[in-house]
């Protein structure tokens, strides 16, 4: 069997593991094609990924453009459900007993059941391919320690990988939809990795608190908050983004 069907079936058995609301649940699998296919539950309402590129592409009139909002709160709620998801996923491990990733964590991969982002429930699909799967990892999306040592033998992604991920997850929430390092090359993205806010500047209407988690996400592993495990209040990612919720909840604050 080709390797990319092996690393397929073992990410099939690792999903069919997983029970949570927040997850897509895989179904059933299917073995009868040179390549195995995945059988998962749907939501209709599509990806997180195509929201941004409706309100990005809608061709609206200057008064139509005034009465578009996104609000902080509307996105924090998006953004809770999947620090759920994906703390679930690191306090469990796999088969072999290790870490339970995610891998690629990005918008394209979180699908709505509705269009309301105050009120719509999101689950994180489309696990991650295995790190040597080499021209189809998500370079933009990818924390330092990955990027800048693909060409070692001991690349692993690990829980703190996902929470960089999630960070660029938060930006492209941000920017509505923005493509993280758009156009840059594999040694430009290298390069903006050292610059303050890491090669990923927020917009201005950004509210202080969203963009020092954000940037707390994406800092060195060890100063990263975390989704599972032993947290002080400053170190839960469930806790900070409760708090900037809780800011919010009452307030017309947009992004």
């Amino acid at each position: 069997m080709p390797q990319k069907s092996i690393g397929l079936l073992e990410e099939a058995a690792r999903m069919a593991r997983l029970n949570h609301p927040n997850i897509v649940k895989l179904i059933a699998v299917s073995k009868l094609c040179h390549l195995p296919s995945f059988v998962q539950c749907w939501l209709w309402n599509g990806w997180l990924g195509e929201v941004w590129q409706n309100f990005l592409e809608r061709k609206l009139e200057k008064e139509e453009r005034e009465q578009v909002r996104v609000y902080v709160k509307d996105i924090v709620h998006i953004l809770l459900q999947i620090v759920h998801a994906l703390k679930y996923l690191h306090e469990n491990r796999d088969i072999q007993g290790n870490d339970f990733t995610h891998g690629d964590v990005a918008a394209r991969n979180i699908l709505l059941n509705e269009r309301n982002l105050a009120t719509c429930i999101a689950k994180l699909g489309d696990f991650g391919l295995p790190i040597d799967f080499g021209p189809r990892l998500p370079i933009p999306w990818l924390p330092p320690e990955i990027v800048c040592s693909l060409d070692q033998q001991n690349t692993k992604h690990r829980p703190e990988s996902d929470v960089w991920m999630f960070g660029v997850l938060c930006w492209e929430c941000a920017t509505l939809g923005a493509e993280p390092h758009y156009q840059r090359t594999f040694e430009e993205i290298c390069f903006a990795f050292e610059q303050p806010d890491h090669g990923l500047p927020l917009p201005r209407s950004c509210p202080q608190e969203y963009a020092d988690f954000v940037y707390d996400c994406l800092s060195e592993q060890h100063r990263r908050p975390r989704f599972a495990g032993p947290t002080d209040v400053y170190s839960s990612a469930i806790f900070r983004l409760t708090h900037i919720q809780d800011l919010y909840k009452h307030s017309r604050g947009k992004i």
